[in-house]
């Protein structure tokens, strides 16, 4: 499936669905019903007789979807098939494919830039970097476990913070950042220069097994969240996301961001 659609301007709805059966030599008899079906799949059997010049940017994805499907693919292969659509619409689409695919049992590879739209779609996916895959897992495992810095970075937001390890006891090391001292669980050498992350939904203003002092930069309310931005005077990020509108802190505020030492993920820096 394109990323464009690839529709043929010059067909109508039913004939674009058929053109794949045709081009398979499928009897005419048993086209009009497999049209129907992907038709009725995608709501868009109202539509049959209507040139796709005439829909609507969701209508002609759904076109499109029904198409690829009529045609029983062993493997299906989509490029950014909502990169075309508006937010909202985007979200709905994701769900109905998603939907569709499973019902039928389909094995599909979505390839996509878009975080959220991989971690809603997939069952499992694939991060790559430079040609090569830095991981594959399951959504949850990626963005719960980034196996690197770049997966972490890639997938989702994260306070990140720059430091080197001044203690280690073998399973717990001490690490300095420029923001303060950090708990970590890990097995890394005295020494060692590591970024540090941390999902900002894990952080939470004030007391924490690990803290740091910051001075907000905003506080942006996003509807069901807020998000707290640090004002930072190196590459670190710092980042913090509570539920709800918060009104209450603003900008050039002093506020301590705390977290466990278990949500507290480590990696070796590259130099």
């Amino acid at each position: 499936m394109f990323q464009s659609y690839a529709l043929f301007p010059h067909l109508t709805v039913a004939e674009n669905v058929a053109f794949g059966l045709r081009a398979r030599s499928v009897p005419k008899s048993d086209i009009a019903p497999k049209v129907n079906e992907a038709l009725q799949l995608g709501r868009m059997r109202d539509f049959a007789d209507r040139p796709v010049s005439a829909l609507s940017g969701g209508q002609q994805q759904r076109v499109a979807v029904a198409r690829a499907l009529v045609v029983d693919p062993v493997l299906l292969l989509l490029d950014e098939p909502f990169s075309a659509l508006d937010r909202k619409l985007r979200e709905t689409m994701q769900v109905e494919l998603k939907s569709l695919l499973r019902d039928r049992g389909m094995t599909a590879i979505f390839v996509t830039h878009d975080q959220e739209e991989a971690m809603g779609v997939s069952d499992r996916i694939a991060v790559m970097n430079a040609g090569r895959i830095e991981q594959f897992a399951t959504p949850s495992e990626l963005y719960a476990r980034p196996r690197s810095s770049f997966v972490m970075d890639f997938v989702g937001l994260s306070t990140r913070l720059r430091g080197r390890v001044q203690k280690t006891d073998g399973t717990t090391m001490q690490i300095e950042t420029a923001n303060g001292l950090v708990l970590a669980q890990g097995t890394l050498g005295v020494g060692s220069d590591v970024t540090v992350g941390i999902r900002p939904e894990l952080i939470s203003p004030g007391a924490g097994e690990n803290t740091i002092s910051v001075t907000l930069a905003d506080a942006m309310v996003l509807g069901a969240k807020t998000q707290l931005h640090g004002v930072s005077h190196t590459d670190d990020r710092l980042l913090c996301e509570i539920p709800g509108i918060q009104t209450t802190l603003t900008r050039g505020q002093d506020v301590t961001f705390g977290w466990s030492v278990k949500d507290t993920l480590v990696y070796e820096a590259h130099r």
